[in-house]
């Protein structure tokens, strides 16, 4: 009798270890979505490609320089959370940034800027080629445009696990630091 006790239970027991749980994310749950593995030039005019990033989680960014609100506010999140990891989490996570304005985001102007700021992650550009376009595209990213610039415009920050998969988007142009980082805490343990 105890021994079909004990079969029931396990029975009972046992679909629960074998099947994946959802997990609740506090930005927007990607599903795992395929992500465009762009390759742009950063601020020191070396090669970069999200493809070498494959293993990290990835935080990935579309910002520029000349914006004073939204951009400022996003980058200075990004520098807090990541003052806020732990050296082991630093090394399994790569912060990046996109310039959304390629016309006047040179090389040398990210450079200046993100040394400027104390930003120490890499900033990248490309000068109206294939590349940059794509990756605008595929990212869902309104380039800046003078003539038609938005007070207030959001661009999202994306979280990829360490297989290049979109786990979450925060759209929202101030989201609170607290929330993020449970997120990408949540990537890093499932990556």
């Amino acid at each position: 009798m105890q021994v079909r006790v004990l079969l029931a239970c396990l029975l009972l027991l046992i679909p629960g270890c074998f099947s994946e749980e959802s997990l609740d994310f506090n930005g927007k749950d990607l599903d795992e979505m395929n992500v465009y593995k762009f390759t742009l030039s950063d601020q020191n005019q070396s090669t970069y490609s999200l493809a070498d990033d494959d293993g990290k989680v990835v935080v990935l960014a579309f910002v520029y320089t000349r914006c004073d609100d939204v951009c400022l506010l996003i980058s200075q999140n990004l520098k807090e959370i990541k003052s806020q990891l732990s050296n082991d989490e630093l090394q399994q996570v790569s912060f990046i940034s996109v310039t959304i304005d390629w016309r006047h985001d040179s090389p040398e102007v990210l450079r200046n800027w993100s040394s400027e700021m104390g930003y120490d992650w890499p900033h990248l550009t490309d000068w109206n080629s294939d590349q940059i376009k794509n990756t605008y595209s595929e990212y869902d990213i309104v380039p800046y445009d003078e003539e038609e610039y938005q007070d207030i415009h959001l661009q999202p920050v994306y979280i990829l696990d360490s297989n290049l998969k979109g786990r979450v988007v925060w759209s929202e142009y101030d989201w609170p630091i607290d929330l993020f980082m449970e997120d990408l805490r949540t990537v890093i343990e499932v990556s």
